[in-house]
């Protein structure tokens, strides 16, 4: 039978075959987090953005050139009308209205103008757009670094979910083949029932175990797809020791806060686009002062009582000036205070920062001294649980101590197999949560 041109044979082959697995490195992680993460790119369009808003503040800096042009018609011509009493020999003329020009007047030109007071007040404009522009940066690159640092937490969580999944894996395989001694011992009359029983319920304890295991490596394996945008979801995690550098290892004196880190780079620069917003607003108490030159060719020109085309050339200043920001009370003058204000919120916002990661680098030091510690004290159990396992194994084969006994030194060498991995685990976690809270680029 043929299923879409298949042969069902192959299609219950491709069934039974599990699916490729792929190792998946925490750099690789991290590379694929911070290409496909929506906040990075809505930060990067964002960027863009901001970018454009600056060309635009510098494009106030240009001359501005208009094409001018009018046509109006008149019922009448234009006319002077002389007085009455003209003295001689003006007489003539004496109450009369002359008539001169055309029914029309036709007007073009261009004119070439600039702000003089509006480009000096655009160099703060253009300063506030360019530290907009820059503490943008500064705020993508503090946010890929938190990201970064839940990736770390999320992969370190999963990779230690993964081990304890083998170490359960393992456990189970002895179980197993102690179990099916016990039974074949049983059978043959050289062991009780209670002996079989006991290493069936400690395979079905430990099977239950590594189900439970399992399942939590599964989940934080979707999450950490879901997160990372992988494309792969059978993935297995790929070992990483992620130790302290020679330095820090020297000494944990050596880890203190970096002052450039991005989150207190973009607070400095939100003060000083602050400031740059103060001087744009004070700029409205300034008159504005714009300088024109420009050319016509009208009907008629500069000639009183002229019917001909003409071109002439033209300057001028205009000055423009609203009196209702030369008081105290007006609309500026709040808003500069405002201003103030918000830059002093900025400052205070920006020390709780340094006290709250200063507060985190103390912790994160206890928390690296206490995780090495650890980690020494469970590698040291390891090893004399495989000494006891191995001393078990020969006692087992010699008669001198029961399976009962075997059973509980290999239960026991598991145990602190996965002691052992938990302290790796809370050691990765301090050192990271210690470069982290430093202000530190994470780069894995």
């Amino acid at each position: 039978m043929k299923l879409f041109g298949i042969p069902a044979t192959c299609l219950l082959i491709a069934a039974l075959v599990p699916a490729p697995s792929f190792g998946l490195s925490l750099r690789q992680a991290q590379e694929s987090l911070l290409n496909n993460n929506l906040d990075i790119v809505m930060a990067y369009q964002d960027y863009c953005k901001k970018s454009y808003e600056e060309a635009e503040a510098k494009a106030i800096w240009y001359p501005s050139l208009d094409v001018v042009g009018n046509y109006n018609y008149f019922t009448e011509k234009n006319s002077i009308e002389f007085p009455a009493d003209l003295p001689p020999p003006l007489s003539a003329l004496g109450g009369k209205a002359l008539a001169m020009g055309n029914y029309y007047r036709a007007e073009a030109g261009l004119d070439l103008s600039y702000p003089l007071t509006t480009a000096l007040v655009n160099i703060y404009n253009v300063r506030y757009r360019r530290l907009g522009l820059r503490s943008k940066d500064a705020q993508t690159a503090g946010l890929k670094n938190q990201l970064s640092f839940r990736l770390g937490a999320l992969y370190f969580a999963w990779a230690l979910s993964y081990s304890q999944v083998e170490v359960h894996q393992t456990l189970v395989q002895q179980l197993t083949n102690q179990a099916a001694q016990a039974r074949n011992l049983a059978t043959g009359g050289l062991a009780s029932s209670s002996k079989v029983l006991d290493a069936l319920a400690r395979l079905a304890s430990e099977q239950a175990d590594l189900v439970t295991a399992q399942n939590q490596s599964d989940s934080l394996r979707l999450e950490l797809v879901n997160f990372t945008q992988c494309r792969d979801s059978a993935l297995l995690p790929e070992s990483y020791s992620f130790g302290l550098d020679s330095a820090a290892a020297a000494s944990l004196d050596t880890v203190n806060l970096n002052t450039a880190r991005p989150e207190l780079a973009a607070t400095d620069l939100f003060i000083s686009q602050q400031a740059a917003l103060s001087d744009i607003i004070g700029g409205q108490k300034y008159p504005n002062l714009v300088a024109s030159v420009g050319y016509r060719y009208a009907n008629p020109g500069l000639k009183m009582g002229g019917s001909d085309f003409m071109g002439y050339g033209q300057a001028g200043l205009q000055l423009k000036w609203s009196t209702t920001s030369l008081f105290g009370w007006s609309g500026p003058s709040n808003q500069q205070k405002q201003t103030s204000y918000q830059i002093e919120i900025a400052k205070y916002q920006k020390q709780q920062m340094i006290d709250s990661w200063n507060n985190a680098i103390k912790n994160a030091k206890l928390q690296v001294t206490r995780a090495m510690r650890q980690h020494d004290a469970a590698q040291a159990a390891l090893t004399a649980a495989e000494a006891v396992v191995a001393d078990a194994k020969n006692g087992l084969a010699a008669g001198t101590i029961t399976q009962t006994d075997y059973l509980n030194a290999i239960t026991a060498r598991a145990r602190a197999d996965l002691s052992v991995r938990q302290a790796a685990f809370m050691k990765n976690m301090a050192i990271l949560q210690l470069y982290f809270a430093a202000g530190r680029e994470l780069k894995f």
